[in-house]
């Protein structure tokens, strides 16, 4: 076999191998999450500071997409819980967010309080979820295809964070509107 052709094929096996590991990854995270009664820490976690966070780690992928990110979470607003399954959530929030915004589209993020929860929405602009999806979304292992190839995903993402909002005492709730796909994920203070 020629050398080109069998540096490509290594290229698929290590793609392939860290896509694997990804799912297992994600795989122990919700089996870990799936087995708690409580949290285990309930720290103060300032939100926008954690969202600035995430947005910064994929800000090479939003410049290459040309995405216009807009986000309006006052400051001092803050969650009471674990850090770590927040941001995991939150993560996979915006990953998703990330996959189905067309190029040179809008994501918007936002926050309130609202008595004793805060109030998180997540919008990105882009193809309406199918009806017969919307109520699966939640499902391990349910995933639709990305526009951009065809791929579909672990399936985990959202089950996880629906799984991290229960144990924090919220709720996850995803519908379609105007332009695009809301998430809110309402979590007590």
């Amino acid at each position: 076999m020629p050398v080109e052709q069998r540096q490509h094929f290594v290229g698929n096996i290590q793609q392939e191998g860290a896509r694997l590991q990804n799912l297992i990854e994600r795989l122990l995270h919700l089996a870990q999450v799936e087995q708690r009664q409580g949290l285990e820490e309930r720290v103060t976690v300032p939100l926008a500071p954690l969202v600035d966070e995430l947005l910064q780690a994929q800000q090479a992928r939003i410049t290459a997409a040309h995405l216009q990110i807009d986000q309006a979470i006052p400051t001092g607003l803050s969650l009471r819980g674990e850090r770590f399954l927040l941001r995991q959530a939150l993560a996979n929030l915006l990953d998703n967010a990330l996959d189905f915004t067309p190029p040179g589209g809008r994501i918007r993020i936002a926050a309130e309080r609202q008595d004793e929860r805060v109030t998180l929405r997540l919008f990105n602009q882009g193809e309406a979820i199918p009806d017969y999806a919307l109520a699966r979304l939640t499902e391990r292992f349910y995933s639709l295809a990305r526009p951009n190839g065809g791929r579909k995903s672990t399936g985990l993402g959202l089950n996880f964070v629906q799984e991290v909002a229960e144990l924090h005492g919220g709720e996850l709730q995803i519908g379609n509107v105007e332009g695009g796909v809301e998430v809110s994920l309402m979590l007590p203070t």
